[in-house]
């Protein structure tokens, strides 16, 4: 399977992003005691997180739409930079907050416009697969790059992984400006970019993604100290146990890709949501035994990302000319979702004292959100959702 080099610049950018993301999820106790706050109110930088990537898009909505993608892509990357030295160097709570916004900001911006790159630049047929190989660097990050910091956080200081992902950006800068074509955007106007949106087939597809995001967030943002504080398990192990969720997300995008020659996206992001259901109701239930805990936390990495590339394509697809807009909207849709999915998860510790309690608004999102795809999939071959 060749692998493009543009398609090796955006692997960089969702690398360094994927790291950005969930590296603070093995060491969000450590990060807690050493701001001097809570562990619900660390996972307030989570949420920070994602409500900067919902900024960001809102600012590409409305500034960024018609400038070339390159160009709007280079000035993401910038932001990785600034944001997260930002966070390495945070001092105190407001600091993190802010910082943790910060760089968040690209991260939609990068997602929506590699996808939308990716898709311009692939072969007739293989756009699909590409989006899903642009995933693959995220993967990456969660197979290598988060159990990596996960180590160094432990070892050393949580603080060296927000630095190194900064470091990293640098390579990522250099990459875009000579593996990336130029990819200028025609410029139309907003009434003719939001005409597929008229039709309630996006709207869905949207919310579905908003739910399903938020379900899967509520609960992985609190694996730590479910793991730790439920499971019992030590802190040494953190490292594995993030490895091992690494490994699952990575395998679920190396499959995913090959079945999108056989599948169309919506069956595969149906089955996908449906197994993070079904792993969320596990852990609910489970998660005070070690390996039964450890099982559903992998099975819901493995069906999150096992619909990440699918999930990006069926968003885009046959939106014609509001490809920008509408991959825009369906990084709201994952990342604000995922705001309030950590804090939804924050809450019910909150309430019940129980670390693994995070599983049960996680279990119901996840519900709902199956139940929406289904209604995709089942339409999938009709065009009664498309206005038609």
């Amino acid at each position: 399977m060749k692998l493009n080099k543009h398609i090796a610049a955006l692997c960089i950018g969702t690398f360094c992003l994927g790291v950005a993301e969930l590296g603070i999820v093995p060491v969000l106790t450590d990060v807690a005691h050493s701001l001097h706050v809570s562990i619900p109110q660390a996972g307030l930088y989570i949420s920070a997180y994602a409500a900067g990537v919902c900024a960001g898009i809102i600012v590409l909505l409305v500034f960024a739409r018609s400038v070339n993608l390159k160009y709007t892509l280079l000035a993401a990357a910038v932001l990785i930079l600034v944001g997260n030295a930002s966070a390495a160097l945070a001092q105190n709570d407001y600091m993190m907050l802010a910082a943790r916004f910060m760089s968040g900001s690209p991260h939609g911006i990068f997602f929506a416009l590699g996808a939308v790159a990716a898709q311009r630049l692939a072969a007739e047929g293989e756009s699909a697969r590409d989006i899903t190989l642009m995933v693959l660097g995220q993967t990456s990050a969660n197979l290598v790059g988060v159990p990596l910091g996960s180590w160094i956080g432990y070892a050393f200081s949580w603080r060296i992984i927000f630095m190194t992902i900064a470091a990293l950006s640098l390579l990522l800068i250099a990459a875009l400006i000579y593996w990336l074509p130029s990819l200028p955007v025609q410029k139309k106007t907003l009434k003719e970019l939001i005409q597929p949106l008229r039709y309630p087939h996006p709207w869905i597809i949207l919310a579905g993604i908003a739910i399903g995001s938020g379900g899967f967030y509520a609960y992985y943002s609190y694996v730590d100290p479910i793991m730790s504080k439920v499971s019992g398990l030590p802190a040494s192990m953190m490292t594995p146990v993030i490895a091992l969720a690494g490994l699952s997300m990575f395998v679920g995008n190396v499959v995913s890709a090959p079945l999108t020659k056989h599948f169309n996206d919506e069956t595969l992001v149906f089955s996908g949501q449906l197994l993070i259901a079904f792993a969320a109701l596990g852990a609910y239930f489970l998660s005070r035994d070690e390996i039964t805990s450890i099982f559903m936390m992998s099975l819901a990495a493995f069906g999150y990302f096992f619909i990440a590339g699918p999930m990006q394509a069926l968003v885009i697809k046959g939106a014609g000319d509001a490809k920008v807009i509408i991959a825009a909207l369906g990084q709201i849709a994952y990342n604000g979702a995922n705001a309030i999915g950590a804090y939804l998860g924050g809450v019910a510790i909150d309430v019940s004292g129980i670390a693994s309690e995070c599983a049960l608004p996680s279990l119901l999102l996840g519900f709902v959100s199956s139940v929406l795809f289904y209604f995709v999939w089942r339409s999938s071959n009709r065009n009664d959702l498309a206005g038609d």
